[in-house]
């Protein structure tokens, strides 16, 4: 599975918008995990003094997340696979 990061800036709508458009991608990707697509968002971020949005996906190819963002509405002017490094990524799950 790759790790993905989507990043939108300017966001250009409103917070409620974005909360509504992220609820919908997380419901599209729980709709595509019971299909049998393995596709989890992992976190997202708005920077609102930047109106910067960054959100990370695990997913086994960027089609994937690309579906989801699209049938969700999200903004993004990027998506680009990323992978971890630091501290974090060497945790173990039960340090998690």
């Amino acid at each position: 599975m790759a790790r993905f990061m989507l990043e939108s800036y300017p966001v250009g709508i409103s917070s409620e918008q974005l909360a509504a458009a992220l609820m919908r991608a997380a419901d599209v990707a729980a709709q595509l995990r019971v299909s049998g697509i393995e596709i989890r968002i992992i976190e997202s971020t708005l920077v609102p003094a930047e109106d910067s949005l960054f959100c990370i996906f695990d997913a086994p190819s960027r089609k994937v997340v690309e579906d989801v963002v699209t049938r969700s509405g999200l903004p993004f002017e990027r998506l680009v696979e990323v992978v971890d490094v630091g501290p974090a990524a060497g945790r173990s799950q039960k340090e998690a």
